[in-house]
């Protein structure tokens, strides 16, 4: 009787460890993550692809000149301001400021309160809100267009009013190299330019622009 209990005792003990190798699984060992040790440089593409998100909100003083700050009191140059919201590749919406006379960088008139005050919009001005689509043209050239509504007022001189009406807008860039390029642009506030005729420079104008960095 002792003889068989102690044999069936070393029997159970014998397979105990075969059962449970039996019931663990068999998982193979976890990867182990190795440090990326190779050398990088401030030129080196970026591993991961750059994703855009929008809305994407920009603008500015398009007439921002650094001759302003560096002759204050003396020169000056009429604010033309734009924001816009990209809302997706392409397809942008815009809202721009622009004083009737439009005169670039020119010395500060002390007779003229809009010059020595700092105040905008004394003459009169134009403004819009429009629909900008762009799109490229090859590697190097880049295509837009505007359309929207433009309200115009001018508050000096013979031909005094207001004007509401059709605005519209085109223009290119050309990329000369990385750092050098070329815009020109047309646009047109409505009836302004017909309707105030000289009192305005700024309602229906061409531009060109040579742009550089470094």
């Amino acid at each position: 009787m002792h003889a068989s209990r102690f044999c069936l005792a070393a029997i159970a003990f014998a397979a105990a460890p075969v059962q449970a190798q039996r019931v663990e699984p068999d998982t193979p060992a976890a990867p182990v993550a190795l440090a990326d040790t190779r050398p990088r440089s401030v030129f080196s593409a970026p591993r991961e692809p750059r994703v855009e998100t929008y809305p994407r909100v920009y603008g500015g003083n398009l007439n921002a000149n650094p001759n302003d700050r560096l002759f204050a009191g003396m020169f000056k140059t009429d604010p033309r301001l734009l924001m816009g919201v990209a809302v997706a590749p392409g397809l942008s919406f815009e809202a721009g400021y622009v004083n009737v006379l439009d005169q670039g960088f020119r010395p500060v008139n002390e007779r003229d309160p809009e010059d020595t005050t700092g105040a905008i919009g004394l003459r009169g001005f134009n403004t819009h809100v429009a629909a900008r689509i762009t799109q490229p043209l090859g590697e190097r050239v880049t295509a837009y267009g505007k359309l929207g509504v433009a309200h115009s007022q001018n508050r000096r001189g013979m031909y005094r009013g207001v004007d509401t009406g059709l605005y519209t807008g085109v223009g290119a860039r050309y990329k000369v190299s990385e750092r050098v390029s070329v815009d020109g642009s047309f646009e047109n506030h409505g009836h302004a330019a017909r309707r105030f005729q000289s009192e305005t420079n700024s309602s229906s104008k061409v531009r060109a622009n040579l742009n550089m960095g470094f």
